[in-house]
């Protein structure tokens, strides 16, 4: 016993009574054997004694975590770990575990903050920045391109301006087709659903829109007394009693009146 460190007890001295002597391992292990030297265990995360100086101590359950000891024997010591709860993802050998849950991939039942597939049922992406346990709620779903928008811990709100929006995953935007024809673009409805409703307006003074292509712009060279409108009548005909016509209103046939 004492070469292995453990105290010898004789229970029964009696001279016909032998080899019933007992080795006891030393605290905070436990362990004792008859005739011979005692098998000896210390469970890190139960033994709280003051003589264990390597013991968990409620370090794990202080930080709400489970603790395990994968090696009871005695010269196994310092080895035992914390464990997060689930759903949350971590452990540590020796010291409370930094615990993880990503709230976009996790579904479980005991995720009451998780997305749950809220952003991938709007054909959104999710994303949880920061996945610490001590941040829930911050996931954020994010509009699939070429729209726009992200709203956290709900389904955004996806718009997308199909004047402004050239990239390729856009099949209806428009692309320049106004600008190429020296026309204004408007998108009177951003919303993701609402698509082709573009409109290109001609510039003063001609007039004319449509919907989804350029416009045919006009102008009456008669009627029109814009100061944008340097090739119009202004007038001219009327102020001394004559009539006015334009024979051809396109905006590139002009002083034709």
């Amino acid at each position: 016993c004492s070469s292995a460190g453990q105290a010898c007890a004789d229970p029964d001295t009696a001279a016909d009574s032998l080899r019933d002597w007992t080795c006891t391992c030393p605290l905070p292990s436990l362990g004792m054997a008859t005739a011979q030297a005692a098998a000896c265990v210390i469970d890190e995360c139960e033994e709280e004694s003051a003589n264990c100086t390597t013991c968990e101590k409620g370090a794990c359950a202080t930080a709400d975590q489970n603790c395990t000891d994968p090696h009871t024997a005695s010269d196994k010591l310092g080895d035992w770990v914390c464990q997060c709860p689930a759903p949350y993802a971590g452990d540590a050998v020796a010291q409370a575990a930094v615990c993880a849950i990503n709230e976009c991939t996790e579904g479980s039942a005991l995720c009451t903050s998780c997305s749950k597939g809220t952003c991938a049922a709007a054909g959104q992406t999710c994303d949880d920045p920061a996945q610490l346990r001590s941040s829930l709620g911050d996931w954020t779903c994010t509009c699939a391109p070429p729209a726009q928008g992200s709203a956290v811990a709900e389904v955004a709100d996806c718009t997308i301006d199909e004047c402004e929006e050239a990239r390729a995953e856009c099949t209806t935007c428009e692309k320049g087709t106004c600008s190429d024809a020296g026309q204004a673009c408007a998108d009177p409805n951003t919303t993701s659903t609402s698509v082709s409703d573009w409109t290109c307006t001609c510039p003063l003074p001609s007039l004319g829109e449509a919907t989804a292509q350029a416009a045919v712009c006009t102008i009456d060279e008669c009627t029109e007394t814009s100061v944008d409108c340097s090739s119009c009548s202004n007038g001219t005909c009327t102020n001394v009693g004559q009539a006015c016509a334009d024979p051809d209103t396109a905006a590139d046939s002009l002083s034709d009146w």
